[in-house]
């Protein structure tokens, strides 16, 4: 007997491949695609709408790195390590800063680079200052900083590159160490860009779904997301009775049929930054050709969530009109920690350190 969720990635694409519907026609009429009357109230979705991101950060890695800075006279920048991750509730994220990183030269290049950063590591460029006091008008980001972090927020959205939350979010550090006789503060100044664009969702009647092997993997107890451990995401289109076809993200019909929404599966509620996420590429997506919008500018948006036996349908309004441009956004955090000068012995180690220290990040004005 065939089964009914794929094991791999090549099963996967043979097993929920549309080909052989054919021929495939979109409505004649691109008007009252589906019905727009709410069924609930609307809510909106952004990175740190419901609550800020969360920055945790280990004892250990702040003393290891100003440690590092009084030894090298350069004061040369190095990098902060850790990894970011959407919160239980899923209101928010939590990037938490557990490993120092000296950094390396790397040949042709005209920035220095971690030495050990692994893939999925959240990556925080920091420049430290151990030598006397320093002004508390610290500028973290310059301007050759914040194009940087522009066109890369830009590319990631923009692009084909697997979606990661963790990548809107671009961050740097500056850290200052001040000693008096047995105590030393450490002022920490973080600056975050993101994108400050919003979408307005709201929840509409449910949309008729044609059966294919896909959707009804997303609707069994076994779906792609339980197997692989991970939410999974991709497109919407419809055909010409005004059902919806389900697209992976990497079949190639999405970049040829005209599209009018996105799924998701493995997401607990709307309001997932992982939702805003792919809202955003879909939007922004420079391989999409065709996006029909409804009469409001709204597209649809099908959640299959792990708390709902039947898919949640939404209709999904871009706040800043059809056709946006990105926008950014500036999170900023502030905080000085007092500490002792000598900790006890093996007060670097996570298990007997006095914990890590919490912030949260605040849109700058």
């Amino acid at each position: 007997m065939e089964p009914t969720y794929p094991l791999t990635g090549t099963q996967m694409s043979t097993r929920f491949s549309s080909s052989r519907m054919v021929p495939f026609y979109f409505p004649p009429s691109k008007c009252a695609l589906w019905n727009p009357v709410p069924i609930g109230d609307y809510i909106y979705l952004h990175l740190n709408y419901h609550r800020n991101p969360k920055l945790v950060v280990t004892e250990k890695t702040i003393r290891l790195a100003c440690r590092h800075a009084k030894q090298n006279k350069e004061n040369l920048p190095c990098f902060l390590l850790g990894s970011l991750t959407v919160d239980e509730d899923e209101e928010s994220v939590t990037l938490t800063i557990d490993r120092f990183d000296p950094g390396r030269e790397v040949p042709e290049c005209l920035e220095r680079t971690p030495t050990a950063s692994l893939p999925g590591d959240f990556v925080i460029p920091c420049k430290i200052h151990t030598q006397g006091l320093c002004s508390r008008e610290i500028i973290v980001h310059n301007a050759d900083d914040f194009n940087l972090a522009f066109k890369a927020l830009q590319h990631h959205v923009c692009s084909k590159d697997s979606l990661d939350c963790g990548k809107l979010l671009s961050l740097r550090a500056h850290i200052t160490s001040r000693e008096s006789l047995d105590t030393v503060d450490f002022d920490l100044d973080w600056a975050a860009v993101t994108l400050a664009n919003t979408f307005k969702c709201t929840p509409v009647k449910p949309i008729p779904i044609i059966p294919t092997a896909l959707a009804r993997n997303l609707s069994s107890n076994l779906n792609i997301s339980q197997v692989q451990g991970t939410y999974k995401y991709g497109y919407l289109t419809m055909d010409e009775t005004r059902k919806l076809l389900l697209l992976l993200e990497s079949d190639p019909k999405v970049y040829s049929l005209p599209l009018v929404g996105i799924w998701l599966s493995g997401i607990i509620h709307i309001y997932s930054p992982q939702v805003w996420t792919c809202c955003l590429r879909y939007v922004f997506s420079s391989s999409i050709q065709e996006r029909v919008f409804s009469e409001s500018g709204s597209f649809i948006i099908v959640l299959y969530s792990v708390t709902h036996k039947d898919p949640e349908f939404y209709e999904c309004l871009p706040c800043d009109g059809r056709s946006p441009d990105l926008r950014f956004q500036l999170l900023t955090s502030k905080e000085t920690l007092h500490l002792f000068k000598n900790p006890p012995a093996n007060a670097g180690d996570m298990g007997s350190s006095p914990g890590p220290r919490r912030s949260h990040m605040l849109p700058s004005n």
